[in-house]
């Protein structure tokens, strides 16, 4: 009877913790499947198994698994980013040191060892799972976006930037830091993100914006 108990707390829902420490640990074991596995071979089954749940627990609330990936690559990813621009606490620093702080953000979580991989995975395996990189798309990277947008919205209420598409504007911006990035993590060799200059890149990128954004003395 204590061992047919005992399965049951191993295979049904977590008994001990909120509801979001059960959650947390549901994303690191899917973290940790998915960064062995790759996203293919990866399944609900041995998510199931590694968080010491059943697989009916992941599926009340994810509908499938490229929901499931797409909220590891956001807590990996978003946590920086959410953390950033809560409160509109960023629209309290100079336009130069705001961008600044934002291609850091980027730059930091492209070089984290997991979320590099990570990314390399969801590249690699696009064109099998195509709804995989429309999940990861809408819940990461237009969010972020969305996020900016708002951002370059007030300050261009405020007079600080002459934006017309703030939405665009965003769009431009989070390529001129990520494009690099990315094509590092695409093309070169494991560890050469963290040797690239990109205190100066960001430098660059955001000189570059700012140049376009910013309003120009009219006389």
């Amino acid at each position: 009877m204590e061992q047919a108990q005992q399965k049951i707390c191993k295979a049904g829902r977590p008994r001990r913790g909120t509801e979001v420490e059960r959650l947390d640990a549901l994303i690191q074991a899917a973290t940790r499947i998915f960064l062995k596995e790759g996203y293919g071979l990866a399944s609900i089954d041995k998510i199931a198994t590694e968080a010491g749940i059943s697989t009916r627990t992941i599926y009340e609330r994810f509908k499938n698994k490229a929901d499931l990936m797409a909220a590891v690559v956001e807590r990996l990813m978003g946590r920086d980013m959410a953390l950033m621009f809560e409160n509109q606490q960023i629209d309290h620093l100079e336009p130069v040191a705001a961008l600044s702080l934002i291609g850091e953000t980027v730059v930091n979580r492209f070089c984290d060892a997991d979320s590099a991989a990570l990314f390399r995975i969801i590249a690699t395996e696009a064109h099998r799972f195509p709804e995989l990189t429309d999940k990861v798309r809408c819940a990461n990277r237009l969010r972020f976006e969305a996020k900016l947008s708002t951002y370059f919205r007030r300050q261009t209420e405020r007079g600080l930037f002459a934006l017309d598409d703030p939405d665009r504007a965003a769009h431009l911006f989070f390529h001129l830091i990520a494009a690099d990035l990315q094509e590092c993590l695409l093309f070169e060799p494991a560890g050469s993100i963290g040797r690239m200059d990109w205190p100066r890149h960001i430098k660059t990128a955001v000189d570059l914006f700012l140049f376009g954004a910013t309003p120009r003395p009219i006389g």
